[in-house]
């Protein structure tokens, strides 16, 4: 009998949303590992996408069983208070989820669920299912739960890198459950043909806000405008669209013209891009504690794969990342220090990254079966 991997998220689908593209991505992977996978989350989209809709926005093939829950709470449904009426409302739709499950006597044994949501965590750890939490960010919330349940054997625990796992009080039962699971890339997407860089072609790929912050990008308009810059072209890839305007607003203001704002595309056309480009930027906003310390971002996984040379602002986050020696680091808000930086990077030879096969997502799934085993009492701990 296959077993059942349950993915249950507050996050919504379809989105244009590197969280969401992982989940999607981790689902494929299980799917490929012959478990029967099912994502549940609550239908706060006032666009009820179907089934088929959500699979074809990912790119995904694969069969996923997809349940969209019923949600008349608050958050997403009422402009303000939004930080109030999210902790509630996560709250109540993690009870209901629980209570659902206990009710409907879904089978324990061969159903194994993963989430991203510490309160799902939390209800879960008081039933007779194994549970993995995959922790991408440090909260109060999640470092008080997880204090509840350090008695708990079948929870298990992922962490984006060393530094986020070590701000948690783990006890020895969690530790000998919890793994390292940075962000990973999709071996499907990427061809064996070797492309041809585009000399002094610098790319950044993601959400040009985080977390509804500035992303810092008027940093790098402002290098690119200096004459140090003019030989390099600048391609800047992702949204939101009001975001993308304003930032081509600001260009043409500057009269810069060495630089390209492009809206999301597909990730087929992404990876084309990024397989061209020559340098890939790792840049965001000291002000947010997630981005300095814990963030390891999916484009940099991507950039890797697709033999980019990176520059990142120096965070410890960044320094934490894989291959981090080969990594070529910039002073926050120091345009001699980027200027330098990349006039360096272009002139080493290209990067080459071994065994990078690791940070794939068949990998990463891989780790987290393991893990699965270990609370199962399959697999001896990790010592």
């Amino acid at each position: 009998m296959n077993k059942n991997l349950h993915y249950i998220t507050f996050q919504s689908f379809p989105m244009f949303s590197a969280n969401t593209i992982v989940t999607m991505k981790m689902l494929k992977y299980f799917k490929k590992k012959e478990y029967d996978v099912s994502l549940i989350f609550p239908g706060r989209n006032k666009v009820k996408s179907s089934e088929e809709e959500i699979l074809k926005f990912y790119g995904v093939s694969e069969k996923i069983n997809i349940y969209r829950t019923n949600y008349l709470l608050p958050f997403g449904k009422i402009n303000f208070f939004n930080k109030s009426s999210f902790r509630i409302s996560h709250f109540l739709w993690s009870v209901f989820i629980w209570l659902k499950y206990k009710f409907n006597n879904v089978d324990y044994k061969n159903t194994i669920l993963l989430t991203r949501s510490s309160w799902v965590l939390y209800f879960f750890s008081f039933s007779k299912y194994k549970i993995v939490f995959e922790c991408h960010k440090f909260s109060k919330l999640t470092k008080y739960i997880l204090k509840l349940l350090r008695k708990k054997y079948n929870c298990g625990y992922t962490f984006s890198n060393e530094l986020l796992k070590n701000c948690f009080e783990l006890s020895k039962i969690q530790e000998n459950n919890t793994i390292i699971a940075p962000s990973a890339y999709d071996e499907d997407e990427f061809n064996k043909k070797q492309h041809i860089k585009n000399e002094n072609e610098v790319i950044f790929v993601g959400r040009f806000t985080r977390f509804n912050k500035d992303r810092n990008l008027d940093f790098l308009i402002e290098a690119f405008s200096k004459e140090e810059l003019q030989t390099y072209k600048l391609k800047l890839i992702g949204g939101p669209k009001k975001i993308a305007e304003q930032l081509r607003s600001t260009i043409e203001e500057k009269n810069v013209n060495n630089i390209t704002v492009l809206d999301y595309m597909p990730q087929a056309q992404l990876i084309q891009t990024l397989s061209k480009s020559e340098i890939g930027i790792l840049i965001n906003s000291a002000g947010d504690r997630h981005s300095r310390m814990h963030t390891s971002p999916v484009k940099y996984f991507e950039y890797i794969r697709a033999g980019l040379k990176v520059l990142a602002i120096d965070f410890e986050s960044h320094r934490a990342l894989p291959y981090s020696k080969q990594i070529f680091y910039f002073d926050e808000g120091n345009l001699t220090s980027f200027i330098n930086g990349l006039s360096t990077l272009s002139k080493k030879n290209s990067m080459k990254y071994s065994n990078i096969n690791k940070y794939s997502y068949d990998s990463k799934v891989n780790s987290i079966d393991n893990l699965f085993a270990r609370l199962e009492g399959l697999e001896p701990p990790t010592l």
